[in-house]
């Protein structure tokens, strides 16, 4: 795997957290690096990736797994400090996460039945 990619799924996995948590305890300044990590990760997978894919692996896939950790984690605090609009806000951000995923592992099957020529 390019080491471009790897950094850059390690930027955006750790941009959406710093921007998840930057929203939870209202740091305005914690938020918007967080959203500016994601953006410079963002690009550099899309820089590094060809065809859609990371390593042979949709895209979608993989940022769905970003908004599944991210749901459980607004999940998580928001059961920790009470918050039912949290826990909510958690619960669709990590259904929508799973149905990304879902759509990338069909595309990803899909790609692969062309390539074995079925």
């Amino acid at each position: 795997m390019d080491n471009d990619r790897i950094k850059g799924i390690g930027h955006q996995v750790k941009g959406a957290v710093k921007r998840a948590v930057g929203k939870m305890i209202g740091d305005a300044k914690m938020t918007a690096d967080g959203a500016a990590e994601k953006a410079s990760g963002d690009a550099q997978v899309a820089a590094a990736m060809t065809g859609g894919q990371v390593m042979g692996i949709d895209a979608d896939r993989i940022k769905g797994v970003a908004h599944q950790f991210e749901g459980a984690l607004k999940q998580g605090i928001g059961s920790v400090i009470a918050d039912p609009g949290l826990q909510q806000a958690g619960t669709a951000e990590r259904e929508a996460g799973k149905a990304q995923n879902v759509a990338g592992g069909a595309r990803d099957s899909a790609r692969e039945a062309v390539e074995k020529g079925q």
